[in-house]
């Protein structure tokens, strides 16, 4: 029980002090970003050619433009594993470039997924 309370303690004065030390902390941060941003974007750059940092980068930019899912990592694994258009068939491809590219089609008013398309699939359905 008294570990309880002081954690409970700890984490009432951090907060304060955060809240305190609002700016100070923010400037310690930038200053550490520029000192170290060639080591940190070295860093970035070797994690997202992982297999761990490719997936946490597109599931990033499908939250950016607006998917929502309960569980992320089972919608990346269904996306991942699905190697054919769900509307007309055809053999999805890896990358950024051509028709039959792999596109997560989503409802642009709920942002809830729909299916798994093909790029030209996904340019014909719309709203």
């Amino acid at each position: 029980m008294v570990d309880k309370e002081k954690a409970e303690k700890k984490r009432i004065y951090d907060k304060k002090y955060r809240e305190k030390n609002e700016k100070k902390i923010k400037e310690r941060k930038q200053k550490y970003r520029e000192e170290n941003a060639e080591r940190l974007n070295e860093k970035q750059q070797k994690y997202r050619l992982t297999e761990a940092g490719r997936k946490c980068e597109r599931i990033n930019a499908w939250k950016k433009i607006g998917v929502i899912s309960d569980n992320f990592d089972e919608l990346y694994e269904y996306y991942f594993n699905c190697w054919e258009c769900e509307n007309c068939g055809v053999e999805l491809i890896e990358g950024r470039y051509g028709n039959n590219k792999r596109c997560l089609d989503h409802c642009h008013k709920t942002g809830e997924f729909r299916n798994v398309l093909c790029h030209r699939c996904n340019l014909l359905r719309g709203e």
